[in-house]
């Protein structure tokens, strides 16, 4: 198995079990520890599970930043999905800190877009 994939499918799984330890039902999770709004909270196991999607998420970007002139993307493309990736970043953030509740859902799909249309093109090259 090549290099870029094995790293690929290892960041993949750190993203997948980084989700599955985000997504635990409150009642599961334990005490909150850091409040952040309304709503959202940061308990030991949610932290686990960020800290596990910070590293994935971190460990991707500079996959796709490295092997980026191998993509061979247009220009248009590459602003485009940096742009719907931002958006989705921010969505993300904003519906943290604000009443924007389930704008999250659609900020994780846009980058999950991003994601998937780069992430393959970077475990191929």
């Amino acid at each position: 198995m090549a290099a870029p994939l094995r790293q690929v499918l290892v960041a993949g799984a750190f993203t997948l079990v980084g989700l599955a330890l985000l997504a635990v039902p409150a009642r599961f999770e334990g005490p909150v520890l850091v409040p952040v709004s309304d709503g959202h909270g940061l308990s030991v196991l949610d932290g686990i599970g960020a800290g596990l999607l910070a590293v994935a998420v971190t460990w991707l970007e500079v996959l796709v930043v490295w092997r980026l002139p191998r993509l061979a993307l247009p220009p248009r493309a590459l602003f485009g999905l940096g742009l719907l990736a931002g958006l989705g970043i921010g969505l993300v953030i904003a519906s943290a800190f604000s009443g924007f509740f389930w704008w999250w859902a659609v900020g994780a799909g846009a980058v999950g877009v991003a994601a998937l249309v780069l992430v393959p093109l970077t475990a191929r090259r």
